[in-house]
Order: structure tokens, then sequence, then C-alpha cells
């Protein structure tokens, strides 16, 4: 309500000071922020027609605007003050705007019919509310219009005799008044998905019309410009019409009613997961398994890789700084400046609001996650028939092994990762734990054995591998060593236990990993259902699930620069699980069937971003079909730790280091593409895959070319709008157009996103606030939101600059080194020593 009382003075300020097809385009803007903030605020529920026809909408309004005359005034220019008085006296007898308020009032009482006495069942009635406001708004603007031309002569005294400027004023503030009222009743009788749409694109279509007839507007268009004009609007009007006005919301997950794990056997686990099943359904997780399933198919993609594409990398990175930089140089000053802006909208975007909005969904998500039974709820549909139908594995068949890949890691970091694994309710019947060891390791044997004693009682079965230093082909890291605990469990483990690995599932996961006691029941119960069609391959054995990984462990002793890395990673690769049609990769801790990891031949010892390069790995092997499912039940980590802050500043940067080394990735991906491509069968599935992986290969790229360049790009376009700012002969070109506003509203969305993102670090922290060590007993600057939030942003936006410098140095480090080869050394980064940290270890 605030910002729809805002609407009626913004709007006349913007058309008082700008062009009007300056202004209009900004109310598209309308829609875009609806369609997250619905779904993020509101929880409602997008369907994948509902977006397609709100992005036609956005585009439609757009096309309209362009086409119009990009000079016509936001009030009525050069109007000498009488005119305007004549102008105040007739509009109210004027035939012409007699006849509009003729035809305006038969379409209000149209509607007003269509609202009050048509069923609620009849089509007509969702279209009828946005329509009415549409004709408010559309009339609202016009008396505005009106209204600003005669204050913008308001200091001459012959102005304010005349008595129809009161009757203007007085029929513009009604206006006003009905206009804000319709539109907060029209949020409330409809979904806001379709309303908000549909009131932007009839009070869009009205105005301009009202502009192009009253206003003479049509005398500055071109027959082309009217013809694309109209097209548009047909277009535009059209998309609305494929929005659904249903509303679909998910409940807040404080009203959800499920707040407890242990459910009662009375209890309707059906109806109490509702929301979480939602959930599973927007990334169409529940398939039913087919009875005769197509087994798994892969291409082999084992095979070196050439040199041709090494040096990509770096020559991607000074090309992007090369280009604005030389245009400037050239003296093509504006060129540069719009392929900087193409870079802010991709800023302000992905790396801006759709972290800081996607993020804060996620935490909605993990809050609806927190309490589940899945167990429970798997118990409650096997009681349904048709549930029993479905098929697919049962829940006693599916095991699963957890592999700790490690090397000299501290013992308490390790107990503590293995106490969460084996607090799961199915570690002692269905859970294998594999201490993943590297032989080279002083006295790796007794802390291994140590370990495996204390805990072997509470798993299902328990399992110790050595690898060897030194084969050939490896670089000794996580990769290689992940590569032989799994051929353990092959070659051994399996055949000895008499698993079979079509029901295996293999979570690999770093050894400060601390699981959610229900993280193995919920894979148990993704592994069942993902199901499949009838001569398709179930998803269960083409799909990587993935946890929130949250660096938050130990957030309270992290240094302000450090906590910046840990939120700013935590949320983007949170925002990325969160959006179900986002590109997702694999991070840190996962899980992948025993199948799939079989056929694909295990781990590639010589690449050290383990979990990238294995989802890299299934994607080619199995022709771009790899899909990553998330499960919102977040794994905290610690974030790199030292004795003093120095030595914790410089862990920090040797992890940064080795994570900007997945640089290499895109040299594997540039290889094994043209490859992989002619061994994939059929035009419709060759198209398939390189339609997934150029988005892939967008987003894997430009997570590194980002970091590496927004250091130079960020100074360099600010320096661009304040030389067009002050250089009056550019901005007479520049200022006013589509270029210099569509960088500047980046920048703003950009701007506003980072603080979004500091608010997302304090929600993020509150969900998961009794698993970070020590925050329950911490001083109030903790326990308040906004005392977090106040005493986080000055400090991270100090050494935001610094977190960004490092981070582009790191990912120039890589682009170097990958130019050479893609064997690198695996530095490990220091972690705390909860040895010496007695409280920690009690809280723990």
């Amino acid at each position: 309500l605030f910002l729809y009382l805002l609407y009626g003075p913004v709007n006349m300020m913007a058309m008082k000071y700008a062009p009007e097809t300056t202004v209009m385009p900004l109310t598209s803007v309308l829609i875009l922020l609806n369609a997250f903030l619905s779904f993020a605020v509101l929880y409602e529920r997008f369907t994948r027609r509902d977006i397609t026809a709100s992005m036609v909408c956005m585009f439609g309004g757009t096309v309209m605007n362009t086409a119009m005359s990009q000079t016509i005034p936001g009030h009525l220019e050069d109007f000498p003050v009488d005119q305007v008085i004549a102008l105040s006296d007739d509009i109210f007898r004027n035939p012409g705007f007699a006849a509009y308020i003729v035809t305006w009032g038969v379409l209000f009482v149209i509607c007003f019919y269509v609202i009050s006495v048509v069923p609620s069942q009849n089509m007509a009635k969702p279209f009828a509310v946005p329509l009415m406001v549409g004709l408010l708004r559309a009339l609202f603007h016009f008396m505005s219009k009106i209204m600003v031309t005669i204050l913008m002569r308001s200091k001459d005294p012959e102005v304010w005799k005349d008595p129809n400027t009161a009757k203007v004023i007085v029929f513009t503030s009604i206006l006003y008044v009905l206009t804000v009222y319709a539109m907060s009743e029209g949020n409330l009788q409809l979904s806001a998905r379709f309303f908000v749409p549909a009131m932007f694109v009839a009070s869009q279509v009205l105005t301009v019309t009202q502009d192009l007839l009253f206003f003479r507007s049509w005398e500055l268009m071109s027959n082309t410009d009217i013809a694309v004009f109209v097209i548009a609007t047909i277009v535009t009007l059209a998309g609305v019409a494929f929005i659904s006005p249903d509303q679909r919301v998910i409940s807040s997950p404080n009203q959800s009613g499920l707040n407890t794990p242990l459910l009662s056997p009375r209890a309707n686990a059906l109806r109490l997961h509702y929301n979480i099943l939602t959930i599973m359904d927007e990334y169409r997780i529940r398939k039913p398994s087919a009875p005769d399933p197509a087994p798994l198919k892969v291409i082999d993609v084992n095979m070196p890789i050439g040199n041709f594409w090494r040096s990509f990398p770096i020559i991607i990175c000074i090309t992007f700084i090369a280009i604005p930089t030389v245009l400037w140089y050239v003296g093509a000053t504006f060129y540069s400046f719009a392929f900087l802006t193409c870079f802010s909208m991709y800023q302000g975007w992905k790396m801006g609001a759709h972290i800081g909005l996607f993020a804060y969904v996620g935490t909605k998500k993990i809050a609806h996650f927190e309490n589940a039974d899945f167990e429970a709820v798997y118990r409650a549909e096997m009681k349904d028939p048709t549930w029993k139908r479905r098929g697919g594995p049962k829940w006693e068949e599916v095991f699963h092994f957890v592999c700790l890949p490690n090397y000299k890691e501290d013992t308490e970091v390790m107990r503590l990762a293995i106490k969460s694994i084996c607090a799961s309710g199915i570690a002692k019947k269905q859970i294998c734990l594999v201490l993943a060891m590297e032989a080279r390791e002083e006295n790796v044997k007794e802390k291994a054995e140590g370990l495996l004693d204390e805990f072997h009682s509470q798993f299902w079965h328990v399992e110790a591998t050595y690898h060897p230093p030194g084969l050939p082909g490896e670089t000794p890291g996580k990769s290689a060593n992940t590569r032989w605990a799994a051929n353990c469990l092959f070659d051994q483990v399996f055949p000895q236990q008499r698993v079979d690995p079509a029901t295996a599932v293999i979570t690999i996961a770093d050894a400060d990993s601390e699981f959610h006691a229900e993280y193995f029941a919920a894979l148990s119960y993704y592994f069942i259902h993902a199901g499949g069609e009838s001569g398709v391959t179930p998803d269960r054995y083409i799909t990587i699930w993935q946890p929130p990984i949250l660096h938050l462990k130990n957030y309270l002793k992290q240094p302000a620069v450090v906590r910046v890395a840990s939120f700013m990673t935590s949320q983007h690769e949170l925002a990325n699980l969160s959006d179900p049609n986002a590109m997702r990769v694999p991070y840190s801790t996962y899980s992948i069937s025993a199948t799939l990891a079989q056929a694909v031949k295990g781990w590639d010892p010589d690449w050290i971003s383990e979990d990238w390069h294995m989802a890299l790995k299934c994607f080619f092997s199995t022709g771009g079909r790899l899909k990553i499912s998330p499960i919102f039940f977040p794994i905290l980590n610690y974030a790199p730790e030292g004795e003093s802050f120095i030595s914790t500043i410089e862990a920090r940067w040797v992890q940064a280091k080795r994570h900007a080394l997945g640089f290499s990735e895109i040299v594997y991906m540039h290889d094994h593409f043209p490859r992989v491509l002619r061994q994939v069968e059929g035009k419709k599935n060759k198209m398939i895959f390189c339609w997934r992986f150029f988005f892939l290969w967008v987003k894997l790229l430009m997570i590194h070319v980002f970091m590496a360049v927004f250091p130079v790009f960020a100074p360099l376009n600010g320096l661009l709008i304040g030389y067009f700012a002050h250089n009056q002969k550019s901005a007479a070109l520049s200022i006013n157009s589509w270029t210099f506003l569509v960088n500047c509203v980046f920048q703003g969305i950009s701007f506003v996103s980072f603080l979004g993102v500091f608010l997302g670090a304090v929600l993020m922290f509150e969900s998961v606030k009794p698993r970070v060590d020590g925050a329950m007993t911490a001083g109030i600057l903790w326990r308040s939101r906004f005392l977090h939030y106040i005493s986080s942003v000055p400090q991270c936006a100090f050494y935001f600059p610094i977190f960004c410098f490092f981070g582009g140095l790191a990912e120039w480090i890589a682009a170097s080194k990958t130019a050479r080869t893609h064997k690198f050394d695996y530095a490990v980064a220091l972690k705390p020593k909860l040895d010496k940290q007695d409280e920690i270890v009690a809280a723990a």
C-alpha cells in the first residue's frame, strides 16, 4: 500500500523532469520485480507458462515504448500561460474529451458489472479487475499530465485565478485515491503474478493510446513505428491471457504446522509435508518408475585433453578488459559504455538481484524442510495403492556410502562430521562410513582406526581406504583420493556386503561437513522417487543431489573480509539451488548414484576441482542429460582459520587461489564438446545437448570472468558515467539514451542487491544459528537481527573492495596457470584446531 501511495507523486515528478517515453518503460520493471517478490515473499508458484507469458509482457511493453518517439515530454512544453488556462477551461467542454469520458465510463461500468454480478467461475471476471485499474490509472495519467502542465506555470497568478485549476487538481486527486484503492483490492482478489502484469498492460495500452489521440504523439511516429506499436500492443495483451490468475501459494514456514521431526503415528504426514512436496514438485523430482526403464548408457570421455584450448581463460579475460579500454582510447566512448552496460546488466541481475532474492527464497525453503520426516512421508505413501504402483526401490533397499576424503585434518573436526552423519535415523541400518585417508599422512592408520573403533557401532558398516602416493597420472588431492575410495567400494565393499550398485548412493563430503540429521533420509526419498518414463533411463541414475553449503560453522570468529567471502559464496550457491530454472553445478559436498559414478569410471585423478569436474564428466557422459537436484538440508562447514588474524587471511587466500583453478574446467569443456556432440544420437538430442551445454558454459565461464574483470569494470563504468554527466556535448547525446538509462538502472539494482545480500546473510545465519559454534551464547550483537545487520554492513562494505581485488587476482593467477597445465598442487587451507578449543568441543 505504501508503494502504491508513492506511485502518484513519483509519476508526476518523473513527468516533470523526464521524457514520457523514458518514464513509462520504467513501469515495466514492475513486472520483473513483481515476479520475484511474489515468488519470494508471497510464496506464489509460477508455472513455465506463467514465466514465459510474463516475459512476453515485458518484451511487448518495451517494444511499444521503443516504437514511440523518444522526444515526447512528460508535460506540455512551450505552452503560454493563457493557453494553459484555456486548456483547463476547455477540457471539460471539449467534445473529444467528452466522447473519451463516455467511452471510459461505459468500460468502467462493464468492469464493475462483471466484478459485482458475474460468477467467479466466469473467465471474464479475472480480467475485469486489472482492466478497471488500467482505466483508472490511464485517466489519472492523463489528468496528471494536465495538472503538471498547470503547476509548471504556478508562479503566474492568472493560473490560480481560473476556477478550473482547482477542478483539475481535485479531479486528479480523486482519481489518485480511487487508483490506489483499486490496485490494493486487485492484489487482494487476484494472484500478484497475474494482476500486476495485467494491470500494467491495461494501463500502458490505454495511456499510450490517450497520448496518441489527445496529444497527437502519432505525428512524431513513422508508419513503421505505428505498425510496430500496434503489433506489440496485441502481443502484450495476448501475453496477459496466458498468465494464470489462480492463487497457488505455499504458506509461510511458520504456518506449516510441521514443528517436530517425530510425527505421531496418527499424524497425516502427507498433509503436514504438503509445502515440502510442493517445493519438490517445482523441480519435477517425484516421478513414477516405469516397469521397463532403459539402462544407463554413457559416452566414454576418459581420454586426455589437448593443448589447443589451454590459453582460452587468459585470452578471454584479456579480451574483456581490452574491448572497452580500446574503444575508449580510439574515441568510441559511447560504444565502450554500451559494452559496460551489457556487463552491468549481467552484474545487476545474476550477481546482484538473483543472489539477494533467491538466497532469501532459499532460507524459506530451508525453514520448510527443517523439521521434515521423509521416512514418515514414504510410509504414508506406501499405504496408498496408487503410490505403490509407482515402482522404484524400497526404502530398506537404499544404502548410503559417505566418503570423507581428508589429509592432515584435525581429528576433532572429523569427529564432528562423523557425529552429524551418525545422527541420521537410518545410520545403523543403511549408512556406511568411508574414511578416505591419504597413505602419505603420518600415523594415518592409527588415526583412522581410532575413529572407526569409536563409531563402528553407530553405522551399518564402516570402512577406511588408504590412497597410496605416486600413482601414475595422478595429482595428489581430493579428486585422486575420492577415485581410490570409490574404486575400493566398487571392487571390494560392494561384493563383500552384497550391495547392488543400482540401489547405492555415494556421498562425497569435506572432512569438516556437518550434516543435517534428516539429510540421508531425504536422500533416500529423493532417490526412490527419481523415476522416469518407459524406455527412458530413470532420473536416479543421471542425477547429482546437492544440499546448500554454508561456510558458517565458525562464522562468529571469521574476520570481516573472510565473512564477506563466506556469505557471498554461500548465498550464491543457495540462490542457484532455490531457483528452479537456474543452471546448477555441485559444490563441496554432494551425492551421486553408484551406478552413474561407476558408469563414468569414477573421478578423474588429475583435476583439482573434483566437484565441478565430476559434474562435467557426467554431463558429457550422459549426453547432457545430467540433473542437479537440491535437497534443502544445509551442510555447515568451517571457513579457513589460523592461529592469528594474518594466518587466517593467508589461509583464505590459499583457498581462494585453489577455488579459482576451477577456471581450467573451461578447457575441459571446450576439448570434449565436439567429440561428444558427434556421439550424441539424433538431431533432437544434439540440439538439446548444445542448448544445455551453452548455458552451463556461460555459467561456469562468467563465474570466473566476472571475478577477474569486475575490479576493473566497476571503476571504469563509474568514470564513464561521470564523463557523460559533466561533458555537455556527450550528455546531450547520451544521458537521455536507453543505454545510459539501462546502465544507471542496473547500477542501482546492484547497489540495492548489495544491501539485500547483507540482509540475506543475517537471515541465513539465523536459519542455522543453533548449529553455529558459540552462536547460542554469543552477545547481543549476534542475538539481535537488527544489530547484526547494521554492524555487518559497514564492516563488510569496507572490506568488499579488498575481497573483489584479491578474488580477481586469484582468477588472473588461475588463468595464467591454466595456460600451461591443468594439473595443480592441491593446497590445503588451514582449518580450526578444535582439540584446543574445549568450549567448542563441548558445544558440538
